[in-house]
Protein backbone atom coordinates (compact mmCIF):
# COMPACT_ATOMS: atom_id res chain seq x y z
CA UNK A 1 0.00 0.00 0.00
CA UNK A 2 1.00 4.00 -0.36
CA UNK A 3 2.32 6.05 2.23
CA UNK A 4 0.22 9.00 3.87
CA UNK A 5 1.32 12.41 4.21
CA UNK A 6 2.69 12.57 7.19
CA UNK A 7 2.60 15.64 10.19
CA UNK A 8 4.77 13.82 12.47
CA UNK A 9 5.54 9.98 12.64
CA UNK A 10 5.67 8.11 16.13
CA UNK A 11 7.77 6.02 17.18
CA UNK A 12 5.90 2.72 18.93
CA UNK A 13 8.14 2.57 22.64
CA UNK A 14 5.06 3.54 24.59
CA UNK A 15 4.00 -0.01 24.85
CA UNK A 16 7.36 -1.68 24.71
CA UNK A 17 6.90 -3.69 27.67
CA UNK A 18 3.21 -4.62 26.75
CA UNK A 19 4.64 -5.98 23.33
CA UNK A 20 7.97 -7.43 24.82
CA UNK A 21 5.90 -9.74 27.26
CA UNK A 22 3.29 -10.67 24.00
CA UNK A 23 5.93 -11.17 21.92
CA UNK A 24 7.98 -13.67 24.17
CA UNK A 25 4.45 -15.78 23.18
CA UNK A 26 5.11 -15.64 19.88
CA UNK A 27 7.42 -17.41 17.64
CA UNK A 28 9.33 -14.64 15.53
CA UNK A 29 9.21 -14.83 11.45
CA UNK A 30 12.22 -14.51 9.26
CA UNK A 31 11.47 -12.19 6.59
CA UNK A 32 8.12 -13.31 5.65
CA UNK A 33 4.59 -14.32 7.25
CA UNK A 34 5.01 -18.32 7.05
CA UNK A 35 2.98 -19.32 4.46
CA UNK A 36 1.16 -16.25 3.74
CA UNK A 37 3.47 -14.84 1.24
CA UNK A 38 3.51 -18.69 -0.70
CA UNK A 39 -0.07 -18.34 -1.40
CA UNK A 40 -1.74 -14.90 -1.85
CA UNK A 41 -5.34 -15.82 -1.30
CA UNK A 42 -4.95 -18.56 1.75
CA UNK A 43 -8.05 -19.05 4.01
CA UNK A 44 -6.84 -18.59 7.57
CA UNK A 45 -5.31 -15.84 9.87
CA UNK A 46 -6.55 -16.39 13.25
CA UNK A 47 -3.24 -17.75 14.04
CA UNK A 48 -1.65 -14.51 13.46
CA UNK A 49 -1.07 -11.45 15.47
CA UNK A 50 -0.23 -7.97 13.91
CA UNK A 51 2.85 -6.95 13.23
CA UNK A 52 2.92 -2.98 13.35
CA UNK A 53 5.15 -0.94 11.31
CA UNK A 54 4.27 2.58 12.57
CA UNK A 55 1.11 4.31 14.27
CA UNK A 56 1.16 7.85 13.48
CA UNK A 57 -0.95 10.74 13.04
CA UNK A 58 -1.43 12.37 9.72
CA UNK A 59 -3.39 13.84 7.03
CA UNK A 60 -5.17 11.19 4.14
CA UNK A 61 -2.88 11.57 1.03
CA UNK A 62 -4.64 9.72 -1.22
CA UNK A 63 -8.43 9.11 -2.93
CA UNK A 64 -11.63 10.87 -2.28
CA UNK A 65 -11.27 11.74 1.39
CA UNK A 66 -7.18 13.18 0.97
CA UNK A 67 -7.02 16.13 3.24
CA UNK A 68 -8.77 14.50 6.22
CA UNK A 69 -7.10 14.10 9.77
CA UNK A 70 -6.45 10.43 11.04
CA UNK A 71 -4.45 8.32 12.94
CA UNK A 72 -2.68 5.55 10.73
CA UNK A 73 -2.01 2.14 11.98
CA UNK A 74 0.36 0.44 9.20
CA UNK A 75 0.49 -3.23 9.57
CA UNK A 76 4.20 -4.85 8.23
CA UNK A 77 3.35 -7.49 5.66
CA UNK A 78 1.47 -7.78 1.87
CA UNK A 79 0.67 -10.25 -0.05
CA UNK A 80 1.84 -8.72 -2.98
CA UNK A 81 4.45 -7.33 -4.64
CA UNK A 82 3.47 -4.39 -7.52
CA UNK A 83 6.33 -2.49 -8.90
CA UNK A 84 5.30 1.03 -8.05
CA UNK A 85 5.07 -0.06 -4.22
CA UNK A 86 6.31 3.15 -2.07
CA UNK A 87 5.84 1.54 1.29
CA UNK A 88 8.43 -1.42 0.56
CA UNK A 89 9.43 -1.45 4.49
CA UNK A 90 6.15 -2.81 5.23
CA UNK A 91 5.87 -6.09 2.31
CA UNK A 92 7.60 -7.85 5.05
CA UNK A 93 7.30 -9.31 8.73
CA UNK A 94 10.39 -8.20 9.99
CA UNK A 95 12.65 -10.11 12.56
CA UNK A 96 12.43 -6.94 15.06
CA UNK A 97 8.86 -6.38 14.23
CA UNK A 98 6.76 -5.02 17.14
CA UNK A 99 3.62 -7.44 17.83
CA UNK A 100 0.59 -5.78 19.42
CA UNK A 101 -2.57 -6.97 21.72
CA UNK A 102 -5.37 -5.08 21.02
CA UNK A 103 -5.65 -3.87 24.19
CA UNK A 104 -2.39 -2.35 23.77
CA UNK A 105 -3.13 -1.05 20.27
CA UNK A 106 -6.14 0.54 21.39
CA UNK A 107 -4.71 2.07 23.97
CA UNK A 108 -1.56 3.97 21.46
CA UNK A 109 -4.56 4.70 19.50
CA UNK A 110 -6.22 6.60 22.19
CA UNK A 111 -3.20 8.29 23.60
CA UNK A 112 -2.48 9.49 20.25
CA UNK A 113 -5.69 11.03 18.99
CA UNK A 114 -5.53 12.89 22.96
CA UNK A 115 -2.05 14.32 21.36
CA UNK A 116 -3.42 15.60 17.81
CA UNK A 117 -7.32 16.32 19.12
CA UNK A 118 -7.15 19.67 18.24
CA UNK A 119 -6.55 18.87 14.74
CA UNK A 120 -9.94 16.76 14.08
CA UNK A 121 -11.30 20.36 14.02
CA UNK A 122 -15.09 19.13 14.11
CA UNK A 123 -14.20 15.77 12.02
CA UNK A 124 -15.02 12.57 13.93
CA UNK A 125 -11.94 10.78 14.74
CA UNK A 126 -10.57 8.22 11.93
CA UNK A 127 -8.29 5.50 11.97
CA UNK A 128 -7.03 4.42 8.63
CA UNK A 129 -5.82 0.34 8.67
CA UNK A 130 -2.89 0.16 6.31
CA UNK A 131 0.23 -1.44 5.40
CA UNK A 132 1.26 -3.96 3.95
CA UNK A 133 -2.50 -5.48 3.92
CA UNK A 134 -4.59 -4.80 6.84
CA UNK A 135 -6.61 -7.77 6.40
CA UNK A 136 -3.72 -10.09 6.58
CA UNK A 137 -4.90 -9.29 10.40
CA UNK A 138 -8.20 -9.27 9.55
CA UNK A 139 -9.51 -11.93 12.79
CA UNK A 140 -7.24 -9.17 14.80
CA UNK A 141 -8.73 -5.94 13.54
CA UNK A 142 -12.53 -7.28 14.14
CA UNK A 143 -11.25 -7.82 17.61
CA UNK A 144 -9.80 -4.08 17.99
CA UNK A 145 -12.85 -3.05 16.75
CA UNK A 146 -15.37 -4.67 18.43
CA UNK A 147 -14.04 -4.43 22.03
CA UNK A 148 -12.14 -0.91 22.14
CA UNK A 149 -12.65 1.26 19.31
CA UNK A 150 -16.59 0.97 18.07
CA UNK A 151 -18.50 3.83 18.49
CA UNK A 152 -15.23 6.12 19.07
CA UNK A 153 -13.47 5.96 16.02
CA UNK A 154 -14.45 5.67 12.15
CA UNK A 155 -12.48 3.28 10.56
CA UNK A 156 -11.44 3.86 7.45
CA UNK A 157 -9.75 0.11 5.98
CA UNK A 158 -7.31 0.18 2.90
CA UNK A 159 -6.50 -2.78 1.14
CA UNK A 160 -5.28 -4.37 -2.25
CA UNK A 161 -8.78 -5.58 -2.53
CA UNK A 162 -7.63 -9.26 -3.44
CA UNK A 163 -8.58 -11.19 0.12
CA UNK A 164 -12.65 -10.96 -0.13
CA UNK A 165 -13.34 -13.97 2.71
CA UNK A 166 -11.30 -11.63 5.18
CA UNK A 167 -13.00 -8.40 4.25
CA UNK A 168 -16.35 -10.18 5.02
CA UNK A 169 -15.23 -10.20 8.74
CA UNK A 170 -14.85 -6.92 9.34
CA UNK A 171 -16.98 -5.25 6.32
CA UNK A 172 -19.76 -4.23 8.80
CA UNK A 173 -17.46 -2.50 11.33
CA UNK A 174 -16.00 -0.58 8.39
CA UNK A 175 -17.19 3.15 7.61
CA UNK A 176 -15.11 3.55 3.93
CA UNK A 177 -13.18 0.34 2.38
CA UNK A 178 -10.59 1.96 -0.26
CA UNK A 179 -9.91 -0.51 -2.48
CA UNK A 180 -7.36 -0.69 -5.45
CA UNK A 181 -8.16 -2.63 -8.13
CA UNK A 182 -4.52 -4.39 -9.01
CA UNK A 183 -2.99 -4.76 -12.48
CA UNK A 184 -1.04 -7.72 -14.07
CA UNK A 185 1.52 -5.29 -15.74
CA UNK A 186 2.25 -3.83 -11.91
CA UNK A 187 1.52 -6.95 -9.92
CA UNK A 188 2.26 -9.85 -12.02
CA UNK A 189 -0.86 -11.22 -11.49
CA UNK A 190 -4.67 -11.32 -12.82
CA UNK A 191 -6.57 -10.41 -9.96
CA UNK A 192 -9.71 -9.14 -11.58
CA UNK A 193 -12.03 -12.60 -10.50
CA UNK A 194 -10.67 -11.84 -6.70
CA UNK A 195 -11.50 -8.44 -7.04
CA UNK A 196 -14.92 -8.71 -8.72
CA UNK A 197 -15.88 -11.06 -5.13
CA UNK A 198 -14.08 -8.83 -3.59
CA UNK A 199 -16.55 -5.65 -4.40
CA UNK A 200 -19.41 -7.37 -4.09
CA UNK A 201 -19.01 -7.95 -0.15
CA UNK A 202 -18.12 -3.99 0.06
CA UNK A 203 -19.86 -2.05 -2.73
CA UNK A 204 -22.07 0.86 -0.01
CA UNK A 205 -18.76 1.85 1.35
CA UNK A 206 -16.21 1.18 -1.07
CA UNK A 207 -14.46 3.45 -3.54
CA UNK A 208 -12.02 2.46 -6.12
CA UNK A 209 -8.07 3.54 -6.80
CA UNK A 210 -6.39 2.30 -10.00
CA UNK A 211 -2.63 3.37 -10.21
CA UNK A 212 -1.53 4.04 -13.57
CA UNK A 213 2.32 3.81 -14.35
CA UNK A 214 3.81 4.33 -17.93
CA UNK A 215 3.40 0.32 -17.98
CA UNK A 216 -0.38 0.38 -17.44
CA UNK A 217 -2.44 -1.44 -20.96
CA UNK A 218 -5.52 -0.03 -21.89
CA UNK A 219 -7.22 -2.80 -21.85
CA UNK A 220 -6.73 -4.02 -18.36
CA UNK A 221 -8.01 -0.75 -17.47
CA UNK A 222 -11.27 -1.13 -19.74
CA UNK A 223 -11.42 -4.44 -17.93
CA UNK A 224 -11.41 -2.49 -14.61
CA UNK A 225 -13.83 -0.08 -15.27
CA UNK A 226 -16.43 -2.98 -16.54
CA UNK A 227 -16.13 -4.62 -13.52
CA UNK A 228 -16.91 -1.74 -11.48
CA UNK A 229 -19.44 -0.43 -13.79
CA UNK A 230 -21.23 -4.38 -13.69
CA UNK A 231 -21.46 -4.15 -9.83
CA UNK A 232 -22.69 0.04 -9.56
CA UNK A 233 -22.23 2.70 -11.67
CA UNK A 234 -22.41 4.96 -8.32
CA UNK A 235 -18.80 3.41 -7.23
CA UNK A 236 -16.36 6.78 -7.47
CA UNK A 237 -13.79 5.34 -9.12
CA UNK A 238 -9.78 7.35 -8.81
CA UNK A 239 -7.63 7.20 -11.61
CA UNK A 240 -4.06 8.11 -9.39
CA UNK A 241 -0.95 8.73 -11.79
CA UNK A 242 2.40 7.08 -10.22
CA UNK A 243 4.36 9.66 -11.22
CA UNK A 244 4.16 13.20 -13.25
CA UNK A 245 5.51 12.26 -16.31
CA UNK A 246 4.23 13.47 -19.63
CA UNK A 247 3.72 9.91 -20.70
CA UNK A 248 1.63 8.60 -17.45
CA UNK A 249 -0.11 12.02 -17.82
CA UNK A 250 -0.89 11.58 -21.31
CA UNK A 251 -2.08 8.34 -20.33
CA UNK A 252 -4.46 9.27 -17.18
CA UNK A 253 -5.95 11.50 -19.38
CA UNK A 254 -7.50 9.01 -21.91
CA UNK A 255 -8.22 6.48 -19.00
CA UNK A 256 -10.24 9.35 -17.65
CA UNK A 257 -12.75 9.51 -20.91
CA UNK A 258 -12.93 5.93 -20.94
CA UNK A 259 -13.85 5.71 -17.21
CA UNK A 260 -16.23 8.42 -17.65
CA UNK A 261 -18.58 7.39 -20.34
CA UNK A 262 -19.09 4.07 -18.24
CA UNK A 263 -19.18 5.76 -14.36
CA UNK A 264 -21.11 8.45 -12.46
CA UNK A 265 -17.88 9.73 -10.90
CA UNK A 266 -14.29 9.44 -12.17
CA UNK A 267 -11.87 11.81 -10.48
CA UNK A 268 -7.92 12.24 -11.07
CA UNK A 269 -6.42 12.36 -7.85
CA UNK A 270 -2.82 12.17 -7.06
CA UNK A 271 -1.28 11.45 -4.14
CA UNK A 272 -0.86 14.81 -1.95
CA UNK A 273 2.28 13.77 -0.20
CA UNK A 274 4.40 13.98 -3.39
CA UNK A 275 3.15 17.57 -4.04
CA UNK A 276 3.81 18.04 -0.62
CA UNK A 277 7.11 16.34 -1.26
CA UNK A 278 6.57 14.76 2.28
CA UNK A 279 8.23 11.09 2.34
Amino acid sequence: MTPHCRAEKLKTTMYNVQCTMYNKRQKPHSGVIPHLMRDPFYKNTSNFSPAVSEVFFSYQGEGIYAGIPQIFVRFEGCNLRCNYCDTPKALTVKQNAKYFTAQALSEYIFDIYEKYENNFFGFKPSVSFTGGEPLLYADFIKELITKYIKNKFSVYMETNGTLPEEIKKVYKYCDVVAMDIKFKSACRKDLFKHHKEFLKVCKNKAFIKTVITKDTKKEEFVKAVKLVSEISKKIKFVIQPSDFEEKINKKVFEFYSVAADKLDDVRILPQLHKLWKIA
